[in-house]
């Protein structure tokens, strides 16, 4: 029976396949008893783990180049593995005659329980968290492998919620499309689907149940429409728009080299987000006019000694010799107790998100931040072909913040003897504070970058990662859209430019919506540039400029996408 869902449009295109259940990944399997002594079923523990930990540094590292910072995810998830936490635990069940097996299952638990238990909001939020490493880390004791046994061509796949890990180990090549019953176009593995070009769909309620037993689906990733088993018509229509949606890709790549504009020939820098080398050639190859936010931490990450200004200096500068001539905006530091440097020694926070990370952590640690910025202002003087050089501080609040983190890049470049020409100096708008006081912080930078991923997070108080709910956060929602306006109104009026680095960057109506508001940069993954560039150069500013004001004055985030889909 022919049935059709509608959820949430979550990354465009068109998929028609056989329908493929995700299940949840396993915590618990059925017990085989120790296979030996407790000293060798300790021993077989401690591998399980170190080897969930690889994994998961090397999906880090493979995800980074097509998600950029969300692969940290995968980070985060090997510092569970890795915690010493678990062996304690799990090792006086094993004494007591326990398997591996059961005991890390166990430890897992009685972590999980704790976490769901918190009086912080952000620790309970981790507990699903742990799901996702205790049943790599019983896979690996017990010898289930986590590959999916898909049926032959490319299958859509369906799953109240896919993990991280889910999204990142299916094979690309063996799926057509995402379909989740749960979730927003912000969560995981919309961000993944879309980077890797798979058409998706979030928020369908009830489709495992619809879809069960059935032969084909289709799915529409703009429309967020879901179809069961169509008929005849529908799935024609379906495949003429699949037919479409490919002419299309071509043409973007065709274009992709035009210079970002709106069809009355005002400028937007197009321009891409940066996780580390392998970025570089995708970015160019995809037409970028520069890096909005290159995320310098990956260079400090996953060894033991900070780098040295040399080091960073080269690193820096081969990010600009990328792109000569252009604006390269690179992030200061952007670390805390959710994303640990081993050389710096530090107690552990209940609440990370909110804790000492960002240009905090920088004005705590003045000899890191020193040499950081010493390596970026060197990185520039010796950068061929010219350009702009953006320094932007993460994580700003307080206008002081501000002040100190600027005075001390210009005692740097002093004692360097470079001159500020040439470098703007800038702050992530990823706090609400920091939005609110927008006209103070203004007179002492070039520019902002809004970050919509933390500033939606802390604006709603949801955590991201927690599919139950995501969907709270909508960039569309019309206060989002005032407050964006509202840093926009208070820049331009100190000279200020402004531009958007976070996710929402890569949606092409939300994007045209930004530029209406006044937003002359859109930083984004190097996958989205061909959709956005299209979108704005098809419509003027005034007519950016009224469907964003329509927008505002939606009376919900809802009403407001439906108003932006217009553009489309």
């Amino acid at each position: 029976m022919s049935a059709e869902l509608t959820g949430i449009g979550a990354a465009p295109g068109v998929a028609i396949g056989r329908p493929f259940v995700v299940e949840p990944p396993a915590t618990e399997v059925p017990d085989p008893g120790p296979s030996g002594p407790p000293a060798a079923e300790k021993a077989r523990l401690h591998a399980a783990l170190v080897q969930a930990a690889d994994e998961l540094h090397a999906m880090a590292e493979r995800m980074r180049a097509v998600a950029g910072e969300e692969a940290e995810i995968f980070e985060a998830h090997a510092a569970f593995a890795t915690d010493p936490e678990v062996e304690d635990q799990a090792a006086p069940l094993i004494d007591a005659g326990r398997s591996a097996v059961a005991a890390v299952s166990a430890a897992f638990g009685a972590f999980r329980a704790l976490l769901a238990a918190s009086s912080s909001e952000y620790m309970a939020a981790r507990a699903a968290d742990l799901d996702d490493v205790c049943a790599r880390v019983v896979g690996i004791l017990s010898g289930v492998s986590r590959g999916y046994d898909l049926p032959e061509g490319r299958s859509v796949l369906l799953a109240r919620e896919l993990t991280p890990s889910q999204t990142a180990e299916i094979p690309r090549d063996r799926i057509a499309g995402v379909v989740t019953e749960t979730g927003s176009p912000t969560s995981h593995a919309a961000i993944l689907a879309r980077t890797l070009g798979i058409p998706a769909v979030v928020g369908a309620t009830g489709v495992l149940a619809v879809a069960a037993g059935a032969s084909i689906v289709a799915v529409d990733g703009r429309t967020g429409e879901v179809h069961v088993e169509p008929d005849a018509d529908v799935l024609a229509a379906l495949t003429a728009r699949a037919g479409q949606e490919e002419a299309r890709r071509v043409a973007l790549e065709a274009a992709s080299h035009e210079p970002g504009r709106t069809a009355d020939g005002v400028a937007v820098e197009l321009v891409a987000n940066v996780a580390g080398r392998d970025d570089l050639a995708a970015a160019v190859a995809a037409g970028a006019e520069g890096a909005g936010l290159v995320r310098t931490e990956l260079l400090f990450q996953d060894r033991r000694t900070e780098p040295s200004v040399d080091e960073q200096a080269a690193y820096y500068g081969e990010v600009l010799a990328a792109f000569p001539g252009r604006r390269v905006v690179f992030r200061t530091l952007d670390v805390g107790a959710d994303k640990p440097l081993p050389f710096v020694v530090r107690e552990p926070e209940p609440n990370p998100a909110l804790g000492v990370r960002g240009i905090r952590l920088s004005l705590r640690r003045p000899k890191l931040f020193e040499d950081q910025l010493r390596a970026l202002v060197r990185a520039h003087r010796d950068r061929p072909g010219g350009g702009v050089t953006g320094v932007m501080f993460p994580l700003v609040s307080r206008v002081d913040e501000v002040v100190a983190a600027r005075s001390e890049l210009e005692r740097v470049a002093g004692d360097e003897g470079v001159s500020l020409d040439g470098i703007e100096v800038g702050v992530m708008i990823e706090v609400p504070s920091a939005a609110l006081a927008a006209g103070r912080i203004a007179p002492h930078v070039d520019f902002f970058s809004v970050g919509t991923n933390d500033l939606l997070q802390y604006l709603f108080a949801v955590d991201r990662l927690v599919a139950e709910v995501a969907e709270l956060t909508d960039v569309c929602e019309p206060l989002v859209l005032d407050l964006i306006a509202h840093v926009v109104d208070n820049a331009t009026a100190h000279g200020t430019w402004v531009g958007v680095c976070g996710e929402t960057a890569s949606d092409p109506e939300v994007a045209a919506a930004l530029v209406g508001l006044g937003v002359r940069e859109l930083s984004m993954v190097p996958g989205a540039l061909g959709e956005v560039k299209d979108l704005l150069r098809r419509h003027d500013l005034a007519s950016l400029t009224t469907v964003a004001e329509d927008a505002r004055h939606a009376g919900d985030a809802a009403e407001a996408r439906a108003i932006l889909a217009k553009l489309a």
